[in-house]
């Protein structure tokens, strides 16, 4: 499974864009100085250092103008506004990002959960037929078939093909467990049980139709 690294917003980021939303709608006017870096940090609860590269963001995108020794004053409240919008569309694209990859992982997951299943199944049904076998393949008899006319003793499927008449199908209804003296007709349905190969070899020593 790839390892798909989800890029989180860092805190200096998340400041930036709260004091963008504080310029946003009021709160700094145009002109007004913002609070000094210490406060901003005491009220975040980060460094001073976090909340100097928060600043920064906001002087870089004309936000805010930093002043030597006069802390941040804002410039543009429009400009807080656009860095919101675009802050939040970027934002819900990081988490639709987070939500797609975590369903693809569970996709992948459920794939390989379902892989082992159908392992386990197929490896359980070879180990049934193995053992039980008695699923009846069936063949129907037609006009030029060397069993039409006999009795199922002078057919000796068992000696020949080393499997067992369970049952004959003739006019929709079914004869189970044939008589060794019942004679074998035309369009009969026979079934018979016996290893996989068994189908294969009753058609071809009985010329018989697939």
């Amino acid at each position: 499974m790839p390892n798909r690294k989800i890029v989180k917003t860092a805190k200096f980021q998340k400041i930036a864009v709260e004091v963008a939303k504080k310029i946003a709608i009021g709160d700094y006017s145009v002109g007004e100085k913002i609070k000094s870096r210490s406060t901003l940090a005491a009220t975040f609860g980060v460094s001073p250092e976090t909340t100097r590269r928060a600043l920064n963001i906001l002087a870089d995108l004309h936000i805010v103008a930093l002043k030597h020794g006069s802390g941040a004053i804002v410039l543009s409240k429009e400009k807080a506004i656009e860095f919101v919008e675009d802050f939040d569309n970027t934002n819900d694209i990081e988490i639709q990002k987070e939500r797609i990859l975590k369903k693809i992982d569970e996709q992948e997951k459920n794939l390989l959960e379902l892989k082992g299943l159908v392992s386990v199944y197929l490896d359980q049904s070879k180990l049934v037929n193995k053992k039980y076998p008695l699923d009846p393949y069936g063949l129907r008899l037609d006009a030029d078939s060397e069993l039409v006319g006999l009795q199922v003793q002078e057919a000796q499927i068992w000696h020949k093909i080393g499997a067992v008449l369970v049952a004959i199908e003739r006019n929709n209804e079914l004869l189970l467990a044939p008589s060794p003296y019942q004679r074998l007709q035309e369009d009969d349905l026979i079934y018979f049980i016996g290893e996989e190969a068994s189908y294969t070899r009753m058609a071809e020593v009985f010329h018989l139709k697939k």
